[in-house]
């Protein structure tokens, strides 16, 4: 990788691969796809550079935080398609299913054993981010991570960007390199040495690959012990899903994005984060299609840095300009913080004025106070707050801005902030199926001030931004989304 992709590469054990094993490891954690990928076009220069075939492993646990059929089921479509995909274009790929927890436990180790390098996702958030941490040092194999999570290299930034608009003047200053630097739409197709990499049989008794539950993915989900209440949504977990909703928002939500894409009935938002999460789809080609749809004569030419305003980078069509700030500046910016923040999902990492004035409002009286099983369940006063639950819930997804609400309430009606993002956390983390994210815990921890600024002093509140249910009833439209979400009993106060 050269020029602003170096910033990508994160060799985590301070060992440069040598010829002294029998493959390249990719080890595929979050972004679990063959195309757009820096890490999989990485392992392949390095597999070309030493003369050995590469070996893709991609496997999935059962004791990992907040397990359930609605995850397993996601990812299990994915790792069925990566398989029928390997198994046609003759790649290296083998995928395991853990089906009783600890059974999986020194997989890797093993893999990395006869490996010349072990090449992996970098990830800021969650057990990627552990995962990581805790492999490097163990392993003699060289260990490196590379970024694939978006447009803006991690390693670009030098701190945690404490709001957007400073993050929106780096993206500006680099879009256009960072951009024309893109990831190889087919990495594999420059792979030179295509030999069969051979498991051992002991190997691979122990660790039996995936292909047969992968067949039968209701019956050993069924069997697993993971949470069976939280169950499996129709969005499905492949790449073709994805690339079939790009086309879906390119086609009907575009053009509408600037001024619908906040109210539920319009449906002009991109619905694209499950995907995005679990790494089917890459930023840049969604990035990449959308900018097609620029006006006729409009080029990377036409791009002027603005110094961080939200409006006037691309000059096009305010609907591409309205979305790209989305998907890449907001986006990022949570990458880019949690990458430099190892507390990023701590209440103290708070900015200052957010801090301060919660807790002067610590004590403020709450009308109402719930317990978390109230949330999970949509048993609040609320019917609009009910209704963004209970599509939650049951669809693992919410409407964009009834997102927003939905946080501010949970720390209005909690007896503290502290609570309230615990709250949070676990209700996302639980039922979304984009949960676990650096986006996600942006959007959360936006409830609580995080890269925003303060507001007129309130109850509760403080100086924090402050929503309420009945303005949002006003602002958008909702007959649509209440009357398919809405029909949830609310507590008789």
């Amino acid at each position: 990788m050269k020029n602003i992709n170096s910033k990508r590469v994160f060799k985590r054990n301070g060992t440069e691969p040598d010829s002294d094993g029998d493959y390249v490891l990719y080890w595929m954690q979050i972004n679990r796809r063959f195309q757009y990928n820096y890490a999989l076009e990485y392992a392949v220069g390095w597999a070309n550079k030493l003369d050995k075939p590469l070996l893709i492993y991609e496997g999935l646990s059962c004791d990992y935080p907040w397990a359930s059929d609605r995850f397993h089921h996601f990812l299990m479509e994915g790792m069925k398609e990566n398989l029928s995909y390997a198994e046609e274009e003759n790649v290296n790929y083998y995928s395991y299913l853990e089906d009783k927890p600890g059974a999986g436990d020194g997989l890797l180790y093993e893999l990395a054993e006869n490996a010349c390098a072990v090449i992996s996702d970098e990830f800021p958030v969650y057990i990627i981010r552990e995962h990581n941490e805790k492999v490097a040092p163990k392993l003699e194999t060289p260990y490196i991570t590379v970024d694939s999570n978006g447009i803006i290299p991690l390693g670009l930034t030098e701190k945690a960007p404490y709001n957007a608009y400073f993050f929106r003047k780096i993206m500006q200053r680099n879009f256009v390199e960072c951009f024309t630097n893109s990831p190889k739409k087919d990495p594999l197709a420059d792979l030179e040495n295509l030999s069969k990499v051979k498991l051992g049989d002991e190997f691979l008794s122990k660790y039996p690959p995936a292909d047969k539950k992968l067949e039968n993915q209701e019956s050993f989900i069924g069997s697993l012990p993971i949470n069976h209440d939280v169950s499996k949504i129709a969005l499905e977990g492949t790449r073709q899903s994805a690339l079939g909703k790009l086309g879906q928002f390119i086609q009907y939500g575009l053009s509408k994005y600037d001024e619908n894409r906040n109210d539920p009935d319009e449906n002009a938002a991109s619905g694209l984060s499950p995907w995005l999460h679990f790494g089917k789809i890459s930023e840049y080609e969604i990035v990449d299609a959308v900018l097609d749809h620029q006006p006729k004569g409009w080029d990377l030419d036409n791009i002027t840095f603005n110094k961080g305003s939200t409006g006037g980078f691309f000059n096009g069509d305010p609907n591409v300009d309205s979305f790209l700030d989305e998907v890449i500046t907001w986006r990022e910016v949570g990458f880019h913080f949690a990458h430099h923040e190892p507390d990023y999902d701590q209440y103290e990492t708070l900015p200052d004025w957010a801090l301060e004035s919660l807790e002067e409002h610590k004590d403020d009286p709450r009308e109402y106070i719930y317990e978390l099983e109230e949330f999970a369940q949509s048993k609040t006063h609320d019917e609009i707050w009910n209704a963004a639950q209970t599509q939650l819930r049951e669809e693992g997804v919410m409407q964009n801005y009834l997102r927003m609400l939905w946080g501010k309430k949970v720390l209005e009606w909690t007896p503290n902030p502290e609570t309230a993002l615990a709250y949070l956390i676990e209700l996302n983390n639980r039922y979304a199926i984009d949960g676990r994210d650096p986006n996600s815990y942006s959007g959360i921890f936006w409830i609580f001030g995080r890269f925003d600024r303060a507001w007129q002093e309130r109850p509760i509140y403080g100086k924090v931004r402050y929503m309420t249910s009945d303005s949002t009833r006003r602002k958008l439209k909702l007959k649509e989304y209440l009357d398919k979400y809405g029909n949830q009993k609310t507590l008789d106060m």
